[in-house]
């Protein structure tokens, strides 16, 4: 399931949390609401959990790093960025993005104290985040074009698409400054797209159009809804830094998604089980008709074959299936057949190996002495194949001999 549940976390002590739930668009599916966070987490059943925390709380930076740096980014991170921080790096936690095409990679760090509270708020309230990231992570990016919320006494603002976000505290009668701070000598090129809620455009628009000389172009749009969902539609497409990274990471994912695969992994279980099954019963059912193809081999060549059915049994298969297939003179059965007569009456006969190929077998025989291998040989001559015996030898108190076979001609 695609929809999110967008929570965002109250901004001081005893006021509430609001939250809306969104489609895979970010289209909102019911108005936002607020309340307790462990009102949200009723809502948040089959939805991936986005939280968004008070921007001014999230330093955002970049940081150059070495190249191809990978999994050791987060490493290299606090080295990199020690002398833009005031507080000790230890106390921080440091959250990267992939690096962007000019080599750059943006780092958003935050207190280890204060995170850690977070998540301890939202573990007592059932809230498992899939994302936890800075409000003003989710601005959009415009190439050419300044965006900024103006919201209370802060006021966020992207200016193009590989700087950070900043955030600057902007009360009444500062928001001229503020501009100041975030555009400095760029104002006069920067068009600024500037979005407010209409109780803060109520009471601010005058200072705000105070600023339009200063800038390229200003348009302002009012958010009659809040922030919240103005945010929350920017999750499809935006590209937020993930707090939850390193010994933040979500845990219990797997757990949180268990109901919703449940009855797939069963069914595929299932599926596991029968295909086992199948194969199974498929092995047995080939090792007894190699068993059975044995017995028939044994059968139609004599007891002098079964010590050799193990080579003898992938050239005589296709026979024995097909008794069509070979006669007369040609072919392994027929050639089996007139060895195993040429062989009866020959004590200690037994056929030690075979190969057969391209209408010829090459045998090695094993006999009491020389001449028992010689009179099979004449047998199988006499029965009208061309036999000849090529080799011979003793082997212990019996001899071993060597007959190329081939089929007669008629």
């Amino acid at each position: 399931m695609a929809e999110w549940l967008t929570v965002r976390m109250s901004r001081a002590a005893g006021t509430p949390a609001a939250w809306l739930v969104t489609d895979e668009a970010g289209r909102p599916l019911a108005a936002v609401q607020s309340g307790t966070l462990q009102s949200a987490a009723a809502a948040a059943a089959g939805r991936r959990v986005a939280v968004l925390v008070h921007a001014a709380e999230i330093l955002s930076l970049d940081a150059e790093l070495p190249p191809r740096s990978g999994a050791r980014a987060a490493q290299l991170v606090p080295f990199a960025v020690e002398e833009q921080l005031a507080n000790d790096v230890d106390a921080q936690h440091f959250a990267v993005a992939p690096p962007t095409a000019t080599g750059r990679t943006a780092v958003a760090v935050v207190s280890r104290k204060l995170l850690d509270e977070w998540q301890a708020q939202l573990k007592a309230a059932g809230l498992t985040p899939d994302l936890m990231c800075s409000e003003a992570a989710l601005l959009p990016r415009v190439t050419g074009q300044a965006v900024a919320l103006l919201e209370g006494d802060t006021l966020m603002l992207a200016a193009g698409v590989d700087k950070p976000p900043l955030v600057l505290s902007a009360p009444p009668g500062g928001f001229a400054s503020a501009l100041d701070i975030a555009l400095g000598e760029e104002a006069g090129a920067t068009s600024l797209q500037l979005y407010s809620n209409p109780i803060d455009w109520q009471r601010r628009s005058a200072e705000v159009e105070a600023t339009r000389a200063r800038l390229a172009g200003l348009h302002t749009q009012l958010l009659g809804s809040g922030a919240l969902p103005w945010l929350a539609a920017q999750l499809p497409h935006a590209a937020p830094i993930n707090l939850l990274q390193g010994e933040y990471a979500p845990r219990t994912s797997l757990r949180a998604n268990w109901s919703r695969w449940r009855m797939a992994a069963g069914l595929a279980a299932a599926l596991l089980l029968l295909h086992a099954g199948a194969q199974l019963y498929s092995l047995w059912h080939l090792g007894r008709e190699a068993r059975e193809l044995d017995n028939q081999i044994v059968a139609l060549t004599g007891p002098q074959f079964a010590g050799a059915s193990e080579s003898i049994r992938p050239h005589l298969e296709a026979e024995l299936r097909d008794p069509g297939a070979a006669g007369g003179r040609s072919g392994l059965l027929p050639a089996l057949q007139v060895l195993a007569q040429a062989m009866n009456g020959m004590p200690g006969a037994r056929l030690r190996s075979l190969t057969f190929r391209d209408g010829a077998l090459q045998l090695k025989v094993r006999a009491s002495d020389a001449q028992s291998i010689d009179r099979i040989n004449q047998s199988l001559r006499a029965a009208g194949w061309q036999a000849e015996l090529t080799s011979g030898g003793a082997a212990g108190d019996a001899f071993e001999g060597n007959i190329a076979l081939r089929g007669g001609s008629g």
